[in-house]
């Protein structure tokens, strides 16, 4: 199913009148896994210093690095934070897609200091982790229009955010392991 698709359905669904939340139990371990993402990955790579060649070993050229799989990672944390934060306080706000090769580019990828890319992430997802506990029960069916994807509300972006996460984690242990 087209991911338009979806978004049509999850809203005909939130219209009628079926609650779309997971129960708390659930909602809890959704902030507690997207909690513990960054310690994940700086467990993984603690054995790697800034000047370490693994950084730039890239098997797939299609793929990033595992430099550019950092500063990646960390330039993403205030594009959730304002994407979670526009959905709260705007009514049914439109978010534009980011062009993510561009955003390599002018974040310069290629050559950002991996292990400080490591703490930015930790950094930005305290932030993103303390806004999404400090939400109401009611917040979290608030929607917000996502461009080529359709209506998301904010419990979905969250569960969107830990499997871009879980993403790029399976790809470190990956590199790692090559």
């Amino acid at each position: 199913m087209h991911t338009n698709a979806i978004g049509r359905y999850n809203e005909y669904l939130r219209i009628k009148g079926y609650n779309m939340n997971f129960p708390p139990s659930a909602q809890n371990y959704l902030i507690k896994a997207l909690k513990g993402t960054p310690t994940v990955l700086e467990r993984l790579v603690k054995d790697h210093g800034p000047e370490d060649p693994i950084w730039d070993f890239s098997p797939d050229p299609l793929r990033f690095s595992l430099r550019e799989v950092v500063a990646h990672l960390a330039d993403w944390e205030p594009i959730w934070l304002e994407r979670f934060t526009r959905a709260n306080t705007e009514s049914r706000p439109f978010l534009p897609s980011v062009d993510e090769g561009q955003l390599a580019i002018t974040g310069d990828y290629k050559h950002r200091d991996p292990v400080a890319c490591v703490a930015a992430y930790k950094s930005g997802r305290i932030k993103l982790v303390s806004y999404l506990e400090s939400l109401g029960t009611a917040d979290w069916n608030k929607i917000a229009e996502r461009e080529f994807v359709g209506p998301l509300t904010i419990q979905m972006m969250a569960t969107y955010v830990l499997s871009h996460d879980g993403y790029h984690l399976a790809q470190v242990v990956e590199w790692l392991e090559m």
